[in-house]
């Protein structure tokens, strides 16, 4: 079975509708943010959010080890008050 300039032209419109499809679906260049596209440099503002990266870790883990510290207290705190109270006296 041989196929005829029919078959070719679908293959081609099949071919045709995919590659368009994917243009229109392939993602577009972005900007970094906001700040660093309206800056022309001149006015400084591009180092506050760099500033905000780089503190960021510290913050998170600041607040994830103050969590940790109140819960340890707690916990210590909770197991040494019973203590106390039964302590004989006589």
């Amino acid at each position: 079975m041989t196929r005829g300039p029919v078959a070719r032209r679908r293959v081609l419109a099949t071919l045709g509708v995919l590659g368009a499809v994917a243009a229109v679906l392939a993602p577009l260049p972005a900007w970094a943010c906001t700040w660093c596209v309206s800056s022309a440099f001149g006015d400084r503002t591009f180092n506050w959010p760099y500033l905000g990266l780089i503190l960021a870790p510290f913050v998170v883990a600041a607040v994830i080890g103050g969590v940790l510290a109140w819960c340890s207290r707690r916990a210590r705190l909770e197991t040494e008050v019973p203590s106390l109270l039964n302590k004989e006296t006589t």
